[in-house]
């Protein structure tokens, strides 16, 4: 059972780093009875478990039987709409570049939340990406977005907000059906619920994609290739 270490590390992880207080206040308990739990002098109902899993974006399952400090990994619950970013963190407690690799990309749309896929793809961190942001490494298929070739490995920076990414922007858009696809995103998302994705190849047209079915969307942060770009 981890449950006491576990808390304290999500809480501590958190983006709103709530004191005790604040998240017992939160999820309507007694600052005692969340300072039991921590302290292992008092053990959570189911009600309860489900309640705390739901705030942190963990499972019970995890909550419960693995050593979150000892995987470093750090779920975020975007209480806005529900959206999960599940991560990897270093010793230091700098974020991981989590590289999702050729064999693992298929099943990234089912995976992406999953807190042991996650923490399996390799993981490296690049001194000129900037330490308070989230990136992730995915790599490109296809001919769609020239000078990009099948191959490259493409970094984007995590976006919170759909709704704030400026039409033209490219991003790593991932969707229920297409899983991960490198496009120009114009966002239409808040007249239409949609964003429409454009590809700079203009032998592909445009297509939009409903909101419900986005699944995570990566900004555009730069990209590495064994090759230089053809003229």
């Amino acid at each position: 059972m981890y449950f006491a270490q576990n808390i304290i590390f999500l809480r501590s992880q958190h983006p709103e780093r709530p004191s005790q207080q604040k998240l017992a206040d939160v999820l309507g308990y007694k600052k005692s009875t969340l300072a039991a739990w921590e302290s292992g002098r008092a053990k959570p109902s189911f009600e309860d478990l489900l309640r705390l899993a739901e705030y942190f974006g963990v499972s019970t399952d995890d909550l419960l039987k693995k050593n979150l400090i000892e995987k470093q990994v750090r779920p975020w619950m975007k209480e806005e709409n529900l959206r999960v970013l599940v991560t990897t963190v270093a010793q230091d407690n700098r974020e991981n570049i989590e590289f999702v690799p050729v064999k693992a990309i298929g099943g990234y749309p089912e995976g992406y939340g999953d807190v042991d896929y996650v923490a399996q793809l390799p993981i490296f961190n690049l001194p000129f990406l900037s330490n308070d942001r989230k990136y992730r490494a995915f790599p490109y298929e296809g001919d769609s977005m020239p000078p990009m070739r099948e191959g490259a490995i493409v970094f984007g920076e995590y976006v919170e907000y759909w709704e704030k990414v400026k039409s033209g922007t490219l991003c790593l858009v991932v969707t229920k059906d297409e899983g991960v696809v490198l496009k120009k995103v114009f966002n239409y998302l808040e007249e239409k619920g949609v964003l429409v994705l454009k590809s700079l190849n203009e032998r592909y047209a445009p297509y939009p994609v409903r909101k419900e079915d986005i699944l995570e969307v990566w900004q555009f942060a730069g990209y590495f290739d064994r090759e230089f770009p053809a003229s």
